[in-house]
């Protein structure tokens, strides 16, 4: 008695090539779904890593700030060195450093150029002298730096005017459009308005009228 043998012994060509062709697509598939998430998890971590750096460098600005001095220019008179814009500001604080770093330093902070990134830059210089300093940039990229500043009312304007005194507030923001529009912002309360001088009892009266402080 003789068997019958099977009809197919294996795949046809036809069935051959239908299950490469499937194999390539769950393959892809898988690929792209994988590339997209892998893209996404980096672009996370980018995000992450930004916003710590960011909120690093506002808590230096915040300090920096909080410590600046209503330190005289003596070729202005009696004007308050605090220059405050939209896009920069400037101010005098005591020196981090002993010795020849001792005593008081120019801070600006503004958007500038390190190399051929643009950055967050805090200028450094020696008060009141020609030498001495450096640029450090802080972060680079797209990004934007806004001020705002208050007075003894809490209004906040773009500009700090009055050269007779420091404000009270000011508010810091950064911000940038990749990979998504952010943007991160602190306040400075100034520990110091007025001259060191406006502390003496015998002066603090005439101070309060010449800066328009009330009792």
């Amino acid at each position: 008695m003789t068997r019958k043998r099977s009809a197919r012994a294996g795949f046809t060509l036809i069935e051959a090539l239908a299950s490469l062709v499937l194999a390539t697509m769950l393959f892809g598939g898988l690929a792209l779904y994988t590339g997209t998430w892998l893209r996404q998890w980096q672009g996370m971590i980018a995000r992450g890593g930004q916003e710590d750096t960011v909120a690093v460098i506002l808590d230096r600005m915040v300090e920096d700030l909080e410590a600046a001095q209503p330190s005289y220019s003596n070729t202005e008179g009696a004007a308050v060195r605090f220059t405050g814009h939209a896009n920069e500001v400037t101010f005098v604080r005591p020196a981090l450093g002993y010795e020849p770093r001792a005593g008081l330093d120019d801070i600006t902070y503004s958007m500038g150029r390190a190399g051929t990134d643009d950055a967050l830059i805090r200028a450094r210089r020696d008060f009141m002298m020609s030498g001495g300093g450096e640029d450090l940039p802080l972060v680079r990229g797209d990004l934007k730096l806004s001020f705002s500043y208050a007075g003894p009312d809490g209004a906040l304007n773009p500009e700090w005017t009055s050269n007779n005194r420091m404000p009270s507030f000011v508010r810091i923001e950064i911000s940038g459009s990749s990979p998504r529009p952010w943007r991160q912002w602190a306040y400075a309360q100034l520990r110091v308005e007025l001259p060191a001088r406006c502390g003496a009892a015998e002066a603090l009266a005439l101070c309060m009228q010449r800066y328009g402080i009330g009792f």
